[in-house]
């Protein structure tokens, strides 16, 4: 079996299922409809230095994500997917480079394992269709990795201008702390080689001071909104500076629990539980990849160990880090799987050789196969919905077939094929599951629906913020929340979405009412997974809602 022939093709299966889930009506709730809040008002107000969410000044991220964002809004309009396609290609960008590194430590066979690992990892699928930080935050820190692995080798010029460019974007992106995971992999390999004197020769202060100076549109953009104006009020104080925010309590600040944004609920061991889940289905290979890799270590005359030291220690450090701090949300590791997948397609090379020998993860990956296409069914099944279950199946159909043409390669076919299919099964389910879950109980997208093609005036949304922000992106009027009804106009018309009990609290207080429309919706998308099972399903209670039209003219 031609095993890069069949890591392309299963690269190219695995990205088509993944990119399907772009089709989407629906963004996702709360950080999801945050950011593209964020980038809508940069977009439509051309206002490129100043993050406004709701009509207030917003501190919390670097601009870059958003600046992104507002670029395919301004081309494409806002919309869903115009808010998913840049971190989908994004997403593709981390995936280039790593295939380049892995290319440049082990050859073109394996940069395709490494590539199939990385396309078919369960939390780098989501993320890629989530779109948080960590999205753009690893195509920028493997492009920054690959660069300055060249310019170490090789001090070109454009190797010096990309990496700068590179770590530039990923600091503007999440933060100076990510220039640890960019560069402590070089450093171990350093240490390693003892060369001591790389870490402060001219060659690298130079990078790093390019690096920095290409974050000056960061600094610029925050010292015009904050620093300029100390009376401006965020985190409800004033006189806050956003270039210290940015420069410490949003990275460092949190990780020493000293900054205005804190989590005291911290565990040592809660990022080696998320690994066991996020990177599926590769988490076996990972454990036998570290073993093999830690063993070939110490023995005399093996070659790679500064590669393997490379990967394990930009890999590790980030994410002992991530472990020690008590400000710990799983997206966080996502950055930290492109070298684990390298890691991966390193050891499925070796092991994969006609000579190699070893059932035990063969024995692993097939009980892992079976447990994701077991759980996939079984959760289609227990939702009955007639959609999800003919994708899921047809998933399975391939799986089989695929099985059957290759049935003379078990030993490839168990371990590199199955589980992708598996993956792709469960992940299928989620994905299509919440699409249409939500577009048949959002608040947002059936309000939306309801009000299309009736004349643009004021939507004000009651007591339902993150409603509000999110119908903001799918309508062209004006949308705004409300807590109570001393903000609502006194003249004029507008719409009004309200729960059917505060609507008749309301009574007499407004002027005009008609009732433009009525469902039962769900206001928030986000809980616990047994919920989202329960609307899918559709025995999770639902709120009654109403959108009247409410003319206040006296």
């Amino acid at each position: 079996m031609n095993i890069s022939h069949q890591a392309k093709w299963l690269t190219l299966f695995a990205l088509l299922i993944n990119a399907a889930a772009m089709l989407s009506p629906i963004i996702n709730g709360g950080d999801s409809v945050t950011y593209a809040a964020l980038s809508q008002h940069i977009a439509l107000n051309n206002d490129w230095a100043n993050l406004v969410l709701d009509g207030k000044d917003w501190l919390d991220k670097p601009h870059m994500p958003f600046w992104i964002t507002a670029l395919f809004f301004k081309i494409g309009g806002v919309s869903a997917f115009t808010y998913i396609l840049p971190g989908f290609l994004f997403h593709l960008i981390g995936g280039y480079y790593t295939w380049r590194i892995a290319r440049l430590f082990y050859g073109r066979e394996t940069a395709w394992l490494s590539l199939l690992v990385y396309v078919s990892v369960y939390h780098l699928m989501d993320s890629s269709i989530e779109v948080k930080a960590e999205t753009y935050l690893t195509g920028f820190i493997m492009g920054a990795c690959y660069y300055w692995l060249r310019y170490d080798a090789q001090a070109k010029i454009q190797y010096l201008l990309l990496g700068a460019l590179f770590s530039a974007c990923a600091v503007m992106t999440k933060g100076v702390f990510t220039l640890i995971t960019i560069t402590s992999g070089l450093v171990c390999m350093w240490m390693y080689r003892k060369q001591w004197s790389k870490l402060w020769s001219a060659k690298w202060l130079l990078a790093l001071a390019l690096s920095l100076l290409f974050t000056s549109p960061e600094m610029v953009a925050l010292y015009r909104q904050f620093d300029m104006h100390p009376e401006k009020v965020v985190f409800g104080q004033t006189h806050v500076s956003g270039i210290k925010f940015f420069l410490w309590d949003s990275q460092f600040g949190r990780f020493f629990n000293t900054g205005p944004i804190k989590n005291t609920n911290g565990n040592p061991f809660y990022f080696v539980l998320v690994f066991l889940w996020a990177f599926l289905p590769w988490v076996a290979v990972f454990v036998a990849a570290m073993a093999s890799g830690v063993r070939k270590f110490f023995v005399p005359g093996t070659e790679g160990q500064a590669r393997f030291v490379f990967l394990c220690g930009a890999f590790f450090i980030t994410f002992l880090l991530f472990s020690a701090t008590s400000f710990q949300l799983d997206h966080y590791t996502v950055i930290l799987f492109p070298f684990a997948a390298i890691l991966c397609g390193k050891f499925l090379h070796d092991w994969l050789a006609p000579l190699a020998r070893g059932r035990a993860l063969l024995v692993a990956q097939l009980m892992l196969t079976l447990l994701l296409v077991v759980l996939a069914v079984g959760l289609s099944v227990y939702v009955a919905n007639a959609i999800v279950m003919a994708v899921v199946l047809a998933i399975f159909a391939a799986l089989l077939l695929y099985g059957y043409v290759t049935r003379e390669h078990l030993r490839a076919g168990a371990v590199l094929a199955y589980p992708v299919f598996g993956i792709a099964m469960l992940y299928a389910f989620l994905v299509l599951t919440n699409a249409l879950t939500f577009a048949a109980s959002s608040v947002a997208h059936n309000a939306n629906a309801q009000l299309t093609g009736k004349p643009e005036t004021p939507i004000y949304v009651y007591q339902m913020d993150i409603v509000a922000r999110e119908l903001g992106l799918y309508n062209r009027s004006p949308c705004f929340a409300v807590d109570d009804a001393a903000p609502l106009p006194q003249t004029g018309r507008y719409y009004l979405l309200v729960t059917g009990e505060q609507l008749a609290q309301m009574s007499g207080r407004l002027g005009h009412v008609e009732q433009v429309a009525q469902g039962r919706w769900v206001i928030h998308k986000t809980g616990t997974f047994p919920r989202f099972l329960r609307l899918a399903k559709g025995t999770e209670p639902l709120e009654d809602i109403r959108i009247v039209q409410v003319d206040g003219a006296k």
